[in-house]
């Protein structure tokens, strides 16, 4: 439960990635980037330790299981069928189908954000719950919510529920012992390269070829000694989407525009780059706020936490959101308050977008940052005596 921990093994492992040179698009990291991540990285090892050492102070509150559990599945279950309606069908069966889909405008609007956050919160909330009773009607309610993720054909989704979960049963086991540490890599290793055969039977279906595998290959100008090597080529798929926002990082430091820095540009960087972005791009339509966009490498669109800050405001955007980076967690911790029974959910799904913020602003990404704020809503309304989510007998 070490968000620190987290953005240190994702900006670590993207470093050393980076220098394996498997697409030839990237640019090479200049000195300044490396200085600035490498310090960021050693910040964050030395507050990982005194994180640790304050949350062992943190009691867990075990959960109880009551009847809550069928009842809140088949609202979520009722939410997804409104967005299978919208859409025209269910998302994975159009795909397998070969029928036209753009995920970017599955969902009824609005109501779609909702569904996203609260169902994926829901599920890593099952899990802990399964970890409390050891119930096996908790462990099926945990897989139908799962697999939402699968229905709509979002990989991010499925991914992100999953990661969360694993943080927090690795918060009950305590300690890794090689046994774990076995068992976890052969996971990742198989959820990688799912995650490779997914991602070509999607570009498959969307750009009507025959071999989504090497279309990808040459899309992401994997170089040869990639192509040659023992590597399943679905791994290419899990590289390109842990270095390319390096990439794309590196390269919007290079062309963005320098400006000197200004309230409006400060106050853009804030909304932009702090806030949940389903909130921000309704505030960018008043145009009082500048959006001065960022530099990326074609059709990667992804650049980092950072990226988007330095578009701001230079090296003093990008400083900003670190120090903002090492505050959150700590004003997280004291909102939700350590006699919270979602205190380990909540923390749980705040490591996950620390371990994505190599890949993306999970900050300002809706669909995970904004789950980060129902282990609080529901702390409260349990304390209101207004709503009850869990057995509190």
């Amino acid at each position: 439960m070490n968000p620190f921990l987290a953005y240190i093994i994702s900006f670590s492992a993207a470093i050393l990635l980076y220098t394996f040179c498997w697409s030839t698009l990237y640019p090479s990291l200049s000195p300044g980037l490396l200085v600035f991540l490498v310090a960021t990285i050693a910040v964050h090892g030395a507050i990982a330790m005194r994180w640790k050492r304050s949350l062992e102070n943190y009691p867990m509150v075990v959960l109880t299981e009551d009847s809550r559990p069928l009842y809140v599945t088949g609202l979520i279950c009722l939410l997804w069928l409104a967005d299978f309606v919208h859409a025209g069908g269910i998302p994975i069966i159009k795909i397998l189908a070969n029928e036209p889909y753009d995920y970017r405008a599955f969902g009824i609007p609005t109501l779609h954000v909702f569904t996203v956050t609260f169902a994926s919160f829901y599920t890593v909330y099952l899990f802990r719950l399964f970890l409390d009773t050891r119930k096996k009607s908790v462990l099926v309610f945990f897989c139908i919510n799962l697999a939402a993720a699968v229905l709509i054909y979002s990989r991010a989704m499925f991914i992100f529920n999953l990661v969360s979960c694993a943080f927090i049963g690795l918060h009950y086991i305590g300690k890794l012992n090689a046994r774990y540490l076995a068992i976890s890599a052969a996971v990742l290793a198989v959820v990688l390269f799912l995650f490779g055969v997914l991602g070509n039977l999607r570009e498959s279906h969307v750009h009507q070829v025959d071999d989504g595998n090497a279309f990808f290959l040459e899309t992401g100008s994997a170089s040869k000694s990639f192509r040659n090597s023992i590597v399943p080529n679905e791994y290419f798929w899990a590289y390109v989407y842990l270095t390319s926002p390096l990439a794309n990082l590196q390269k919007n430091i290079n062309l963005a525009d320098r400006h000197p820095p200004g309230i409006r540009r400060l106050g853009g960087m804030v909304v932009s780059e702090w806030i949940f972005d389903s909130i921000s791009k309704r505030l960018f339509k008043t145009k009082l706020l500048i959006d001065p966009g960022e530099h990326t490498i074609y059709p990667f669109n992804v650049s980092t936490v950072y990226s988007r800050s330095f578009s701001y405001q230079g090296w003093f955007g990008m400083a900003a959101t670190a120090i903002f980076i090492l505050i959150l967690p700590w004003v997280y911790l004291r909102i939700v308050g350590q006699t919270s029974p979602y205190l380990t959910i909540g923390l749980g799904i705040l490591c996950t977008m620390y371990l994505f913020m190599m890949y993306d602003n999970t900050i300002s990404t809706t669909g995970l940052g904004f789950q980060i704020a129902y282990p609080v809503l529901f702390a409260w309304l349990e304390k209101k005596k207004l709503f009850m989510l869990r057995d509190v007998a």
